[in-house]
């Protein structure tokens, strides 16, 4: 089980897309990439892309993939489906979400999370 949670007043989208523009620090340079495509890196998504559907997402969770969570004490919280905790995983581990103002919970014991959202 994964919990979606703002911890601003309002994501910062611009802060968010600065982040995702800038490339990672072990990421080689592109133009240095050999001409023709691998199938790994036509697998592989842009982290912009990421962004835009969690901007999508957090404007209509309910056919995204998080189920809003009313009763939370945060400012905003989101149950995250399995489907769409693989973006929510890129996103936090390029410090996307970070940027935008949130924060990814993950546990396999879903009462740990919800214990410590009443905190």
């Amino acid at each position: 089980m994964a919990l979606l949670e703002l911890v601003r007043h309002e994501p910062d989208w611009l802060s968010a897309l600065e982040v995702a523009f800038a490339p990672p620090p072990d990421m080689p340079d592109r133009r240095a990439e050999p001409a023709e495509p691998t199938p790994e890196a036509e697998a592989a998504r842009r982290i912009s892309d990421e962004l835009l559907w969690l901007r999508h997402a957090i404007e209509e969770p309910e056919t995204s993939g998080l189920t809003p969570l009313p009763e939370s004490a945060a400012v905003g919280m989101w149950d995250a489906e399995d489907a769409c905790l693989e973006r929510l995983c890129r996103l936090r581990d390029r410090k996307v979400l970070d940027a935008a103002g949130f924060l990814l919970h993950e546990s396999d014991d879903p009462n740990a999370l919800l214990d410590a959202d009443e905190d």
